[in-house]
């Protein structure tokens, strides 16, 4: 090591040069390579441990015939509606009043099939939106958390298959029985916000998003009283929300046109949808001019719905890192052929006293080594300066996607993960960069080597 350090120091003006320029690469490419491992972690590699199983869960679409589709009806209707309250009605209303009623005739066939252990329609599916919580009692204790809504009686937590941890309701009680200011939060958030999963009859406070005050000015939207905890899950392939909260709605929306159905473990997922395809067998789930057609199974309606914006989203990025590599493979490549061209006389020294090919080798790629770590290190050190001034060293992940609960939340963690693969991608670059000259060098003659200017 004292060897290739001395060599180094030798070589600094030559080496001054590569230092600059992967440095510049290292510190214009990290926030790419950090979303492109985040992304590509949470996608392919990360499950949380409380993650529904989807291959036994099923997607339909309402379908409609003779332009049975309400047009412009009101968003929504209360349920258990007397007749004098019917009467009262308008036109518009009562045709919305019938749609949903079929609405749930659909989903009564599908719950009485033999193969289908829950089925209900949910809210707004797969679509979140970001708000900020913080307890009710403790303002020091916040979060930014993805909302979404379910329906009361639709089976939402045992259809998703969703599972509440020690202390919580069981799924099928959260699913019927939470109370209108109620909400259902996931373990992570849990945590995050009172310290402990044993949060149940805790409250917590919806704030305004676009607010950062939150001591004092901060606009309240609502407050919740915690009904359930689950364990962590995901709805998107691609992400990975660990703070999720769902609160209930009480009505059926006419917008509903998605139902989940979880068949039971001993069902044939491909034998229940090729029976239910089947020419007449849709009457099954079909109720005057609604009909119920199944999209197939959840994991392949996800990643047909997702996997188009995670591709955009990994080819850009991917495309952007390549040409940055290419870049420095191109400039690695130039500089360390003149590095090694001016070092031929020495390699010729060394093979002339009986050095092995080996040997040289491994002396230059220990000195490339220790270059392409200084380099690396300054670029990462600008890059960290930034990520500490707009406060990603302080409780908000570098990938954008939401906090999580292991090393992506976690910010040195994060950072020296991120740093050692780039570290790793950067030394590959520049080994593949000196191989040529290196080989062609050592391959000379020494005599010829000697002569070598």
């Amino acid at each position: 090591m004292n060897q290739t350090i001395k060599n180094f120091w030798a070589h600094r003006k030559q080496n001054a040069w590569i230092v600059v320029e992967i440095a510049l690469v290292a510190l214009l490419s990290f926030f790419f390579l950090d979303n492109f491992v985040v992304t590509a972690y949470d996608t392919y590699l990360c499950r949380p441990a409380g993650d529904f199983e989807r291959d036994h869960l099923l997607v339909g679409a309402v379908g409609f015939s003779n332009n049975a589709k309400p047009i412009d009806l009101p968003a929504s209707l209360p349920n258990g509606l007397t007749e004098a309250d019917t009467a009262r009605l308008t036109p518009d209303e009562r045709i919305a009043l019938q749609y949903i009623a079929n609405l749930y005739a659909l989903r009564d066939r599908a719950r009485d099939l033999h193969e289908v252990q829950s089925a209900g329609f949910i809210d707004s599916f797969g679509g979140y939106r970001l708000s900020s919580y913080c307890a009710d009692a403790d303002t020091t204790r916040f979060c930014g958390a993805y909302k979404n809504y379910f329906i009361l009686g639709e089976q939402f937590f045992e259809t998703l298959g969703l599972t509440p941890v020690e202390g919580s309701p069981a799924a099928d009680v959260l699913s019927k029985d939470c109370p209108e200011d109620g909400a259902v939060i996931t373990r992570s958030m849990a945590l995050a916000l009172f310290g402990t999963d044993q949060a149940v009859g805790r409250r917590l406070v919806e704030y305004d998003y676009s607010d950062p005050a939150l001591a004092q000015g901060r606009k309240v939207v609502a407050h919740h009283t915690v009904a359930g905890v689950v364990e962590d899950f995901r709805l998107r392939p691609h992400e990975r929300y660990s703070y999720i909260i769902l609160t209930p709605r009480t009505a059926l929306s006419t917008t509903n046109e998605r139902m989940l159905i979880r068949l039971r473990p001993e069902a044939d997922v491909a034998t229940f949808i090729a029976r239910i395809s089947q020419k007449g067998a849709q009457l099954e789930l079909q109720t005057g001019n609604y009909s119920l057609a199944l999209v197939g199974s959840y994991a392949d309606y996800a990643r047909d719905l997702y996997s188009r914006d995670i591709g955009i989203e990994l080819s850009v990025i991917g495309i952007f890192i390549a040409l940055l590599l290419l870049n420095v493979i191109l400039g690695t490549l130039g500089t360390f052929w003149l590095q090694i061209r001016k070092r031929t006389e020495d390699i010729g020294i060394m093979r002339s006293f009986g050095a092995k090919r080996r040997n040289i080798f491994w002396m230059l790629w220990r000195e490339a080594a220790l270059l392409t770590f200084i380099a690396a290190v300054i670029g990462q050190i600008i890059w960290l300066q930034f990520a500490m001034n707009v406060g990603l060293a302080h409780g908000f992940t570098m990938s954008g996607t939401g906090q999580e609960t292991d090393w992506v939340n976690t910010f040195w963690l994060h950072f020296l993960i991120v740093c050692a693969i780039q570290y790793l991608l950067l030394l590959a670059i520049v080994t593949l960069g000196m191989v040529v000259p290196t080989f062609r060098a050592m391959y000379k003659r020494p005599v010829e080597a000697l002569h070598h200017e």
